[in-house]
């Protein structure tokens, strides 16, 4: 993903603040100077009280580096990004829908995918496909987005 480098710099900011057991999943500025955190916590629920105590956690960081625009902390939710090679292992056996930056070769020139994360290795992951049963493999640094695609139905 392409990020500017002040928004690089307060998500290390971010995660080094975090209480253990919470996870920086993404951060973004939403319309101006909003960062909107998604954190997930891995030891539970992510409810109001979690957030307002993250929020805590990491406000005196993000003063301290002159960020003193509005902070969003919210949920990943159920269409979970997936930013790291970890989030890739974690979820593997997980349907997901990836987008990259370039065609992925052998797929007739395609740049969006849905399928389930068969593998994830530390440069590329393994999504077998939905629509032909195939697997290939996609390198992290080609992803401009992916998330968890859900089935509320399961």
């Amino acid at each position: 993903m392409v990020e500017t480098a002040s928004l690089e710099r307060l998500s290390r900011v971010v995660e080094e603040a975090l209480p253990e057991g919470a996870e920086l999943v993404e951060a973004r500025f939403s319309g101006g100077p909003l960062l909107t955190l998604l954190i997930d916590n891995l030891r539970g629920s992510v409810d109001h009280e979690f957030t307002v105590r993250i929020s805590r956690a990491i406000s005196p960081a993000l003063e301290g580096e002159g960020y003193d625009g509005m902070v969003e902390v919210s949920s990943p939710g159920i269409e979970r990004p997936l930013t790291k090679p970890s989030h890739f292992e974690r979820f593997t056996g997980h349907e997901a829908r990836v987008r990259t930056s370039e065609a992925v070769d052998g797929t007739d020139g395609r740049r969006k995918f849905a399928g389930v994360i068969a593998g994830a290795g530390k440069s590329d992951f393994t999504l077998k496909l939905e629509d032909d049963g195939s697997e290939i493999a996609i390198d992290y640094a080609n992803v401009t987005r992916a998330i968890l695609k859900e089935d509320l139905d399961k």
